[in-house]
């Protein structure tokens, strides 16, 4: 027999002896464990056989042979041997020291990695690679098998956690650390602990909690505090201690008990060797520093200083560590940065020369540009407080005095808290029902209107008792606000009827509401009722109104003209003898039909009022404010040029002597000079006596006198520019105008420059915006009109800029709320593309609401064949400035009785920085009032119902949120004060009429709005099954019906992205007209329709921006899904919204703004 076949042979009797040994092997595991379970339920309380069972399974888990110790982790894992569940029970009962040894260290070889042992947990230093070389046997199954052993520890850690594991090993640790004997054994068993609870802490989100319940903490600072040299037990203290630093009330509790000074020692200790234990140690005092008393905790201690030696060693550290030992140290100095004796600290010469000295040598990578940015905010924040170069009070002041007097309204209300997730449903009570001119002083500016004082006064008393009586009910919050909120008698909304008037007369519309034999109405009265929660008062009440109104047999008797409130007696003056096509809009009064644009835009917005007096009208709208229709790519951000304006913007916070700080244009100064501050100009600025125009094309043919400074002009419609500095040659710091009595929502901006040079590029620093993040770190670009293009041929909105970044900067808000906050900055460069050029620079696609208003006008003078359109004032906003209201339809005929078509209530620029918004709406109104086939269908199945403008006098003060009174208009849905909020008293009332009164709800309502966080185009929506209240999760919900719009959008609208669309109804949200129309007014189609303000990051639009024509054409894609819509899906539409759910669930990608590195403060686009 050869060598060869004796060896095979000798295999071959050792592979069945090998077999039988691992088999007697798992039977001798079997009947271990097997006798533990006996011993568990007979003689539970034997402590010898307890004892000798823990020492022969802790003797397997330690042999030399491999497949002994994970045949007895494969029996520890398994959940149906209960091994782990017999041994917790046996560690919580037994006092004998030498079992409970036993068992700890038989759960830590069960629960902990076998390398964290008492091993040094340093970061290993990355070897080059060697090639691979394919292994074979025992070599390959190795890895395998450590994965599997991985997943079962951490399915084993899990099911410990869920059979309250914690808390005895909790319970354990306190009573061994209580005998501090100074026995080895306890010792050991003491690292057994910690390692237990080290593996458990990360994984277990309520273990803080349970430390803190069973009285743990201090303990656990206690072993700290003793062992912070031990290399056996730091790193899982460290794991421990992060976990408790990271809950508020265990964070506070360790500040007392004088954590900091511990770990300025054991950061001492570790010295600055990048290692994980480092890490771990600057990774809890980072949690530890949001607490205020922990910051001067770090002060006292001296932590503060050596952190900065920590961090200045940072060339020393290589790959991911050292990005995160730097971010936990920069983050922790920032927190610093919130308190005073902290900044003062810092802001020593050898501090900030460290955190200078790393942004001149900080690496040119991608990775190091958060590390840097973070170095600048923590310097600037350091330094003496800057505030900005204005005063703290607004020119743009609107004195409401005279408008709330004899009313019990009160203001100012409380602000909009935007930083906190704009969650403000808080509403200004009012007891006026009047929304004509405000203050009794106008009256003489309409002499065509009568005026009865004493009516004014006997509604406002009648409806100050009935607010009075719902104060005093005892309602909860969630009915009194949200399912039952201010809900306006019958007799009240019967008012509204004349704004239907295609409908006919009052008494007409009552008796097709009785006749109708419509299921919409029926299920309407049921949801009323549901609604009304059991009042019976209040439905009975309904029924004797509308009982009493089915008696009366005409209108006029019914509600004489004496009954009516001025705002409605002035339409009925105005009512036209056309019924196709009128406006009785007054700013339209004595325009002539053949005047052109340009002459039409500048009578109009010379006849609006404003708050600061217009000297001109802006030349982009008065030529109609189209963008030049040319695909535009977003911007690429320029990664160096960001980093030299952020070093530039700490260079000047630290050397501001060194630059220019020269004004070249103050509004302030300009205001004042124009306009007294007595009592009678206090009432707002009527540019009615001065014909405001427009010589732009004039200026431009002048002969240059190159001037060494830029020339600025923001005094026009929609203009935000309060003040510029020049700091350099061509560098420019601009301050916006916050919003009308407000001193802060700054992002807004439309100006005018003049006297430029061709070729050169000048830099535009907007130094007082407040948003934490920006679409202008995703590509979007500043737009800007060239009056000289324009003469040439090339009219148009083009993007321009380039080095464009956002970031924040050295100056601190002037309110002691936001003291220790700073603002942002905007900054871009501009090369103008003439000489002595009129350049005009936005954040946006302006359109005014003189441009809204003309547009109307020439809409009125073109009307289709057959169509029906109505202009009339629905209100007047706080500065007599007419609120329009359009109606859209076809003629009523025989047919196609008008009274049975669906109606569709559409709403736009509640929030008037949202200028996309109105171009949208532009789009939907072109597309109705066309004559093509699709738009005559469209008129002849709906009667819309547009207020295109909710927010004028925002509008036309250049505002970015608010309005005059300092509010959001979209979080006074809820509870409107017809003072102090009347386009939203008197929209939602005409909603409230077609609901409650016409007894059918609109079958759409869709409210426009602009987003400035993401990119695309898409959808809010309201679906109870994704609401915040419990109540609406019970009902069920038919996801059809408001899924259908989005489906057909995303059919039809290349710039809409259905994976944007959101449906959930939260809480904060309740007071926007979105929730408010669905929830209380049951209108189950209830959207907001959100544009970018950017452009697109999918589609076939991917990676250009968004121009004035995707905006209107969104508007007209929007009519055509309205077309499609019907009750009755198709099965291809049920199978389109059941693969929703699929793109909903994807949103933008990176990049787009809602994932960017900087976190938002909030999300105040949402509606």
């Amino acid at each position: 027999m050869s060598a060869t076949d004796s060896s095979a042979q000798t295999q071959d009797i050792a592979k069945p002896k090998r077999k039988s040994f691992r088999m007697a092997d798992e039977t001798a595991a079997d009947c271990l464990f097997e006798r533990l379970r006996v011993h568990q339920q007979r003689a539970p309380d034997s402590t010898e056989v307890a004892r000798a069972i823990t020492a022969r399974i802790n003797s397997r888990l330690t042999s030399h042979d491999k497949h002994v110790r994970q045949t007895t982790l494969d029996k520890l894992w398994n959940k149906q041997s209960g091994a782990i569940q017999m041994l917790l029970s046996i560690l919580e009962n037994s006092r004998d020291t030498a079992t409970t040894t036993y068992i700890t260290a038989i759960l830590r070889e069960a629960l902990c990695l076998k390398q964290g042992k008492g091993k040094k947990c340093s970061v290993p230093i990355e070897a080059p690679k060697k090639k691979e070389t394919k292994k074979s046997g025992k070599e390959n199954k190795a890895p395998v098998v450590k994965k599997a052993n991985n997943l079962a520890r951490q399915q084993c850690l899990q099911y410990f956690i869920s059979i309250t594991g914690p808390e005895a090993v909790i319970r354990t640790l306190i009573t061994t650390h209580g005998k501090r004997d100074g026995n080895v054994g306890t010792e050991l068993m003491m690292q057994d602990f910690v390692w237990i609870l080290a593996s458990l802490a990360p994984r277990d989100p309520k273990f803080a909690v349970k430390v803190r319940m069973l009285g743990c903490v201090r303990t656990m600072h206690l072993i700290l505090k003793g062992h912070f040299t031990d290399n056996k037990l730091i790193f899982p203290l460290l794991v421990i201690m992060k976990q408790l630093a990271k809950n508020p009330v265990t964070t506070s509790i360790l500040i007392r008990d004088g954590i900091i000074s511990t770990y300025e020692r054991v950061l001492v200790s570790l010295g600055f060797i990048p290692t994980a234990r480092l890490r771990l140690c600057l990774d809890a005092i980072d949690y530890f520093s949001k607490n205020k008393v922990c910051c001067m905790q770090i002060v006292k201690t001296g932590l503060c200083s050596v952190l900065l030696r920590v961090f200045d060693r940072w060339d020393r550290y290589e790959g991911r560590m050292r990005l995160k030992i730097c971010a936990h140290i920069l983050q922790t100095l920032q927190h610093l940065c919130n308190i005073k004796a902290g900044r003062r600290a810092l802001c020593t010469k050898k501090h900030v020369q460290t955190l200078h000295r790393f942004c001149s040598q900080c690496p040119d990578e991608p990775e190091f540009d958060g590390l840097l940015a973070r170095v600048c905010s923590v310097i600037t924040l350091c330094l003496k407080h800057q505030a900005l170069p204005v005063p703290a009070s607004s020119p743009a002041t609107f004195n409401l005095n005279p408008i709330l007097k004899g009313t019990n309204t009160s203001w100012p209300c409380h602000e909009d808290e935007e930083d906190a997730a704009n969650s403000d449903s808080k509403t200004v009570n009012s007891d006026l029902d009047d929304d004509g001119p405000d203050d009794l002083e106008g009256i003489d500016e309409f002499p065509d209107i009568d005026f009865d004082e004493a009516e004014i006064k006997n509604e406002s008393t009648e409806e100050s008792t009935e607010k009075t009586l719902n104060a005093k009910s005892g309602d909860s919050l969630q009915s009194s606000l949200w399912i039952n909120p201010n809900e306006r008698d019958i007799e009240d909304l019967k008012k509204y009827f004349i704004y239907f008037k295609e409908f006919g007369s009052y008494n007409k519309q009552i008796r097709l509401v009785k006749s109708r034999s419509n299921s919409r109405g029926s299920i309407l009265e049921d949801f009323l009722l549901s609604q009304a929660g059991g009042q019976k008062s209040v439905s009975s009440t309904l029924n004797l109104t509308l009982n009493a109104a089915l008696v009366s047999s005409d209108s006029d008797n019914f509600m004489g003209s004496s009954q009516l409130p001025s705002y409605l007696q002035y339409h009925k003056v105005h009512e036209s003898s056309s019924t196709t096509s009128c406006s009785s809009l007054k700013i339209h009064k004595d325009i002539s039909k053949y005047s052109s644009y340009e002459s039409v835009y500048c009578t109009i917005s010379s006849r609006v009022r404003s708050v600061i007096p217009f000297v001109k009208v802006a030349y982009p709208d008065m030529m109609g404010g189209q963008g030049y229709n040319q695909p535009e790519p977003l911007n690429k951000m320029e990664r160096s040029a960001c980093r030299m304006k952020l070093l530039s913007c700490v260079d000047r916070a630290i050397n501001p002597e060194a630059y220019m700080n020269e004004t070249v244009f103050d509004l302030d100064t300009l205001n004042t000079t124009n306009v007294n501050n007595d009592a009678a100009a206090q009432k707002s600025f009527s540019a009615e006596s001065l014909f405001l125009s427009n010589s732009d094309e004039q200026e431009i043919t002048k002969v240059n006198s190159f001037s060494s400074r830029l020339s600025f002009e923001s005094r026009f419609e929609s203009g935000n520019l309060r003040k510029v500095i020049q700091v350099g040659p061509r560098e420019y710091e601009l301050i916006l105008m916050p919003d009308v009595n407000s001193t802060k929502r700054h992002q807004w901006f439309y100006f005018e420059v003049r006297n430029m040079q061709q070729g050169r590029p000048y830099i535009f620093n907007i130094v007082n915006c407040e948003k934490s993040d920006s679409q202008f770190n995703f590509g979007m670009k500043p737009v800007m009109y060239s009056v000289k293009e324009a003469v040439n041929g090339r009219p148009g909105w083009v993007r321009a800029g380039s080095e464009i970044c956002y970031y924040r900067n050295s100056y601190h808000y002037a309110n002691q709320k936001n003291h220790n906050k700073c603002y942002l900055t905007v900054t871009f460069n501009i090369e103008f593309p003439h000489t002595n050029d009129v350049v005009y620079l936005a954040y946006h696609f302006p359109f005014t609401y003189s441009m809204m208003m003309t547009r109307i006008w020439q809409w009125s003078l073109q009307m289709p064949t057959g169509s029906y359109l109505r202009a009339e004032p629905l209100c007047y906003s706080l500065n007599n400035n007419e609120v329009p209201l359009l109606t859209v339809s076809a003629e009523d005929t025989p047919a196609n009785p008008i009274v049975d078509r669906e109606i569709v209530f559409l709403t736009a620029r509640v929030h008037p920085g949202e200028s996309n918004a109105s171009w949208v709406m532009d789009g939907t109104l072109a597309c109705l009032l066309g004559s093509s086939a699709a738009a005559s269908a469209l008129r002849h199945k709906y009667v819309f119902k547009i207020v295109p403008m909710l927010n004028v006098e925002g509008v036309i003060n250049g505002c970015h949120r608010c309005g005059l009174t300092n509010e959001d208009l979209n979080r006074r849905w809820c509870k409107p004060s017809p003072v102090l909020h009347p386009s939203i008293y008197h929209t939602k009332g005409l909603i409230e009429y077609l609901v409650r009164v016409w007894k059918k709800p609109p079958l759409v309502y869709c409210d426009y709005h602009g987003h400035s966080r993401k990119k695309n185009v898409f959808f809010y929506g309201c679906a109870a099954a994704e609401s915040w209240c419990s109540n609406d999760r019970m009902v069920p919900d038919e996801p059809v019906k408001y899924l259908m719009l989005p489906a057909l959008m995303h059919r039809i609208s290349p710039a809409f992205a259905l994976g944007s669309c959101s449906f959930r109804v939260e809480r904060e949200r309740e007071s926007t007209a979105r929730v408010t129309v669905w929830r209380h007014l049951g209108v189950t189609r209830s959207y907001t329709m959100e544009a970018s303000f950017c452009g697109f990051d999918r589609g076939p639009f991917k990676g250009f921006h968004l121009n004035t024509q995707h905006l209107q054409s969104v508007g007209c894609d929007f009519c055509e899904a309205l077309n499609g819509l019907n009750d009755t899906a198709t099965n291809v539409d049920i199978q389109l919204t059941k693969d929703l759910n699929g793109e909903i669930a994807v949103d933008s990608e990176p990049g787009s703004g809602s994932d960017s590195v900087l976190k938002t403060d909030s999300d105040e686009d949402f509606d």
